[in-house]
């Protein structure tokens, strides 16, 4: 039997442990830089990040340190630095490359989360948890100071960054999630009526994959869709709406409203009526419903007038027009007993009877235009 050459095994042995405890020298490497990390250092912090991520990045593949909870600890604080770095050059106006960020979070989350739910290392969870919750706890009180200077869109931004970083130990954060809504309806909103679609849907795609697509982000969907002409995508908002909730009369109701502006006066009638169908007494259905009828009408007799008196096109559309004030007449009867004094809904009563050739009812509700 060859004797072993001991000399060459020790010397193996010697590479062995050295190159071990240069995988967890990496890690240490790794924790000093992130220990001076400030996030607003400018080109130090970004300097020491990406030394850190060099560093961790090698003893994140090595079966030595890869399931380590310290590298996982120090992995998780590296890629939320990236993040935070990334985030604040986007504010600056830089352009983000969005799929390195996606990725960062993943990581920086991955890691987090098994820091946490490892009960063998309580030291690094501890450690986690207090620094993912400084670090919501900060971006909540910038989104407080956000909103008190009235910038909603900087607020609803930073209320979601505080969400969905406590995500990253597997917490729910209620107060930011509610509060990021409510900047993000305010924001919407504004968004909507001053004709912004584009950056309005952005930011409703963005609220949706925060928080799921609930009935306010598809009623905004649907708000966004018809403004910009667009029924069919609006359509199939609405069927998505109503499989979470299919007797939603306020969602018939904005539908109706918005087909109305757009004179698309029969899906608009299709909508509120189905509305006062699920609740008779909607009174703002009705009145909208009335108005529509009222308009329809009125375009329809205008261009029968645009026509020759002798062209039977003319006829049909005063027939027309007729039929469609005549349609109003249950609707205005609402209005009327909600708002009795009002003279405008009197008068129209008035003039619906009178073309549905009922003159008993058209000289009863003239006559209280008088008292």
């Amino acid at each position: 039997m060859k004797k072993i050459n001991t000399t060459l095994l020790t010397l193996c042995v010697m590479i062995i442990g050295f190159y071990s405890t240069a995988q967890k020298t990496n890690i240490t490497d790794a924790a000093v830089r992130m220990k001076k990390y400030n996030p607003m250092g400018g080109a130090d912090a970004k300097k020491l990040v990406n030394e850190s991520k060099e560093f961790i990045d090698k003893a994140a593949v090595h079966p030595e340190t890869k399931e380590s909870m310290k590298m996982h600890y120090y992995r998780g604080m590296v890629y939320f630095a990236l993040i935070e770095l990334a985030s604040m050059d986007a504010m600056s106006g830089a352009t983000v490359d969005a799929n390195a960020l996606e990725e960062y979070a993943k990581i920086s989350k991955e890691s987090f989360t098994k820091v946490v739910q490892d009960e063998s290392r309580k030291g690094y969870q501890e450690e986690a948890k207090s620094f993912i919750g400084m670090r919501t706890s900060q971006y909540f009180n910038m989104g407080i100071a956000m909103y008190e200077q009235k910038n909603y869109e900087m607020a609803f931004n930073t209320f979601l960054a505080a969400y969905e970083v406590k995500g990253f130990i597997g917490e729910e954060y209620k107060d930011a999630q509610d509060n990021a809504m409510a900047m993000y309806n305010v924001v919407t909103d504004s968004l909507i009526r001053s004709d912004q679609l584009s950056k309005a849907e952005d930011l409703t795609k963005q609220a949706e994959e925060a928080f799921g697509k609930d009935m306010v982000i598809l009623t905004n969907y649907i708000n966004i869709a018809l403004k910009q002409g667009d029924t069919e995508k609006s359509d199939r908002y609405v069927k998505e709406a109503l499989e979470l909730d299919p007797n939603n009369k306020q969602l018939y109701y904005i539908l109706g409203t918005s087909y109305i502006g757009l004179k698309n006066y029969e899906k608009g009638e299709e909508s509120l009526l189905k509305a006062v169908e699920i609740d008779p007494e909607y009174v703002n259905a009705h009145s909208n419903l009335a108005a529509l009828y009222m308009e329809w009408s009125l375009n329809l007799a205008d261009e029968a007038k645009e026509l020759d008196y002798k062209d039977p096109r003319a006829t049909q559309l005063e027939d027309q027009s007729r039929e469609i004030l005549i349609k109003a007449i249950p609707s205005l009867e609402k209005m009327a007993t909600a708002f009795p004094d009002n003279k405008s809904v009197i008068r129209n009563l008035a003039q619906a009877y009178r073309a549905s050739g009922n003159e008993e009812k058209f000289k009863e509700w003239y006559g209280k235009l008088k008292n």
